[in-house]
C-alpha cells in the first residue's frame, strides 16, 4: 500500500479531493437541512462522493505503461482491518439486528480514505495533509470569530460560538484534534521539509502553524469544553516533551536521585488532582450528568460482556438501562439531570457497551502498536500523528468524537500516517498485467463507481423526502407526510432516528396499528421517551390499555423528574377508571416542583386538581 501513483494530472485530482476532504468537509451542509443526523448524513455523503472520485486517477493508473509496483501491508493496516473486521462481522452475524444510520456510511467512507492515503501517498507526502488539516483549523477559528461578532449567525440558539457544527463541543473536539497538527508542524518544519530551495515555504508555513495553535488557544475558552482543553494540553505535553528530549533532560539533571523522583510522582499527582477538581467545579452539573450516564450504562455492559449490542446500537440500549437504574437506586441525587440519551460521553465505555470486551480489546492492541511504532528513529510526521491521536482519545472520555465525521476523518489520517512506519507483515513486487486484464478492470472499477452513485442518489432523495416530511409534520400536512415517509422507507427502515419521526406522524395521523408496527420496530435502533409515550398513545387508542400502561411506565422510569409521562398515565387510568393508582400520581404532579417552570407545566397541575376535586 506504499506505492505513490503520482503524475501531473492526478497529482492535481488528488490534492484537490483530499483538500475539500480535510479542509471544507466541516463547513459542508445541504441548504435547508438543520436537523442534527441530516446535517451529520449530508457530510457522509460528500465524503462517500469524494472517495468515489479517486477511481477515475486510479482507473487511469491501472492502464498505463509504467513500471510493476510494490504491494506493502504493514502491522497497523492489519490491527486496523481486525477492528473494522470485527465491528462488521459483530453487527450483521452475532447480533439479530444491525443499524445503519449515517455512522454505517461514515464508516465506508472512512475505509475508503484510509486505504487511499495509504494507496496513494508516499512518507513524504504526508506533510502535505497535515497542511490540509491545519487549513482546515484555520477556517473554522475565522468562522468562529465572525460568529462571535455576528456577522455569521450560530448554528445553536443556545451557544454564541459553535463555528459550522451543532455545538460548541464537536467544534472544539475538531480544533483540539488538529492542535498538534499545528504545533507539530511549528515545532518539526525543518525535518518535515529538508531541501533549502523550501526554507522559505518552512518560515511560511512555521508561522502560519504558529497562529493556528495561537487562535486555537483563543477560542477554546470561549467555547468552554473541558475535555478540548485537556486533550490540548496533553497532546502539547506529549510533542514538546519528544521535540526537545525532556526524557534526557530529566534523567541527568532533575530526577537523577530516588527521592527526587518519589517528589515528582508525588507532585505530578497533586497537579493532576487539583486540575480535574477544579474541572470538575466549573461545570458541576454537567459533569454529574455524565457521570450519571457511566453508571447506567453498565447496565448495558453486563447483559453483553463480550459482543455488546453491535455497531452504532448504544442509542438502542441505553434508555432501557436508565430506567433500570433508576427503578434500582430511585434517590439518585443526579435523578434530575437525566434526559434523552444517545452518547456515552465516553468512547471507550461506549465501545465496551457496542463492541463488548473483544472489540474493546482490539481497539487496546491497535492504539498501544501505534505508540510502539518507531521506536528507533520515529519520524516528526509519525509523532504529530501519536499527539494527534492522543488529542482525541482524551477528548473522547467525556465526549463522543466516534460521532462526528471532521474528527474521525482526521484520526483516520493519523492512523494512516502511523501505519506507514509501522512494521513490515507483507511486501510483494506486482508486475503490470496485459492491456485487455488492465482495461477489463478499470472498466469495473469505473462500473462499480457508477453503480454506488446511483445508489448515493438515492440516499440522498430519499434524504430530501424525509426532511421534507419533517417539514410538513411541523406544518401540520399529515395526508402528504406519511406519502414522503414511504418513500424514504427502502433507505432508513434500519434507522432509529427516521422509524421514530414516522412512527409518530403515523400516531397523530391516527394509523395506530401501522404506529405500533413502525415504533416497535424503531426500539431496536434507538430508545428514547418520545418511541415509548406514542407507543403509549398508539396502543390505548386501540384499546391495548396493558400495553399502554407498559409503555408509559417506561417512560417514567427513563426520565423519573419529567412531568409529561406521567401525566399520560394519569390519564389512562383515568379513561379506564384505576382511581387507586390515578390519585398517588396526580397527587404527585401537583406537588413536584418542575425544574424549568413552564405553561405546559401548569396545565398539568391544574388538570390534576380537577380531576382530584371536579367541583
Amino acid at each position: 500500500m506504499q506505492k505513490s501513483i503520482f503524475h501531473t494530472t492526478s497529482q492535481f485530482v488528488f490534492i484537490a479531493i483530499f483538500g475539500i476532504a480535510l479542509a471544507f468537509l466541516p463547513l459542508f451542509r445541504i441548504e435547508g437541512w438543520a436537523y442534527i443526523p441530516f446535517l451529520q448524513l449530508g457530510q457522509s455523503m460528500l465524503l462517500l462522493a469524494l472517495m468515489m472520485g479517486v477511481a477515475f486517477p486510479l482507473a487511469a493508473f491501472l492502464i498505463r505503461k509504467d513500471k510493476a509496483w510494490v504491494f506493502q501491508i504493514k502491522a497497523l493496516d492489519c490491527l486496523l482491518f481486525l477492528v473494522i473486521a470485527w465491528a462488521v462481522i459483530n453487527a450483521f452475524f452475532l447480533q439479530e439486528t444491525a443499524s445503519q444510520s449515517y455512522r454505517l456510511f461514515d464508516l465506508i467512507g472512512l475505509v475508503m480514505f484510509y486505504l487511499a492515503v495509504r494507496i496513494f501517498f508516499k512518507k513524504e507526502n504526508h506533510f502535505l495533509l497535515l497542511v490540509l488539516l491545519i487549513i482546515g483549523a484555520m477556517i473554522q477559528l475565522v468562522y468562529g470569530q465572525l460568529q462571535l461578532y455576528g456577522v455569521y449567525p450560530t448554528q445553536h440558539s443556545g451557544f454564541p460560538l459553535t463555528g459550522s457544527f451543532f455545538n460548541p463541543g464537536p467544534y472544539s473536539g475538531y480544533l483540539a484534534a488538529l492542535f498538534p497538527a499545528a504545533l507539530g508542524i511549528y515545532l518539526f518544519v525543518d525535518k518535515l521539509l529538508l531541501l533549502d530551495e523550501y526554507k522559505q515555504l518552512q518560515s511560511i508555513l512555521k508561522y502560519f502553524a504558529l497562529a493556528t495553535c495561537g487562535g486555537i488557544l483563543l477560542v477554546l475558552p470561549a467555547a468552554q469544553s473541558r475535555a478540548a482543553w485537556l486533550a490540548v494540553l496533553i497532546s502539547a505535553v506529549f510533542l514538546l516533551y519528544h521535540r526537545y528530549h525532556w526524557r534526557n533532560y530529566l534523567r541527568m539533571d532533575f530526577i537523577d536521585r530516588p527521592v527526587k523522583k518519589y517528589l515528582a510522582a508525588f507532585l505530578l499527582v497533586i497537579v493532576l488532582l487539583s486540575l480535574f477538581g477544579s474541572i470538575y467545579r466549573f461545570k458541576r452539573d454537567s459533569a454529574d450528568g455524565r457521570l450519571l450516564m457511566w453508571k447506567a450504562s453498565w447496565g448495558m455492559v453486563k447483559e453483553n460482556p463480550w459482543v455488546g449490542l453491535g455497531f452504532d446500537r448504544f442509542k438502542a440500549g441505553y434508555m432501557e438501562a436508565q430506567a433500570a437504574y433508576f427503578q434500582a437506586n430511585p434517590k439518585d441525587p443526579s435523578i434530575y439531570l437525566a434526559d434523552d440519551v444517545v452518547y456515552a460521553f465516553n468512547e471507550g465505555l461506549q465501545l465496551l457497551a457496542e463492541q463488548g470486551i473483544i472489540g474493546l480489546l482490539l481497539v487496546f492492541l491497535l492504539i498501544l502498536f501505534l505508540f510502539r511504532t518507531g521506536k528507533g528513529k520515529p519520524s516528526a510526521s509519525l509523532r504529530i500523528s501519536q499527539a494527534g491521536i492522543i488529542s482525541i482519545l482524551v477528548f473522547g472520555m467525556f465526549s463522543y468524537p466516534s460521532h462526528i465525521l471532521p474528527i474521525k476523518l482526521s484520526a483516520v489520517l493519523y492512523f494512516a500516517i502511523a501505519a506507514g512506519e509501522s512494521d513490515l507483515i507483507y511486501t510483494r513486487r506486482i508486475k503490470r498485467p496485459n492491456p485487455l486484464i488492465a482495461w477489463g478492470l478499470s472498466l469495473f472499477l469505473l462500473s462499480l463507481t457508477a453503480f454506488a452513485g446511483v445508489k448515493l442518489k438515492g440516499l440522498y432523495q430519499a434524504s430530501k423526502d424525509w426532511k421534507e416530511a419533517l417539514r410538513l409534520y411541523n406544518g401540520g400536512t399529515i395526508g402528504t407526510v406519511i406519502e414522503k415517509y414511504q418513500n424514504a422507507y427502502p433507505y432508513f427502515n434500519k434507522e432509529g432516528d427516521f422509524l421514530t419521526n414516522y412512527g409518530k406522524a403515523l400516531s397523530v395521523q391516527g394509523g395506530h396499528k401501522e404506529a405500533v408496527i413502525t415504533l416497535e420496530r424503531a426500539k431496536y435502533y434507538a430508545g428514547n421517551t418520545i418511541i415509548q409515550t406514542t407507543l403509549g398513545d398508539s396502543y390505548r387508542a386501540l384499546g391495548l390499555y396493558k400495553e399502554a400502561e407498559e409503555a408509559y411506565k417506561l417512560a417514567v422510569d427513563m426520565l423519573p423528574d419529567r412531568f409529561y409521562a406521567r401525566y399520560l398515565l394519569a390519564k389512562l387510568y383515568e379513561e379506564i377508571g384505576e382511581n387507586d393508582k390515578l390519585i398517588p400520581i396526580a397527587q404527585y404532579l401537583i406537588e413536584k416542583e418542575p425544574k424549568v417552570p413552564s405553561q405546559a407545566v401548569e396545565e398539568i397541575k391544574n388538570e390534576m386538581k380537577m380531576i382530584l376535586d371536579p367541583k
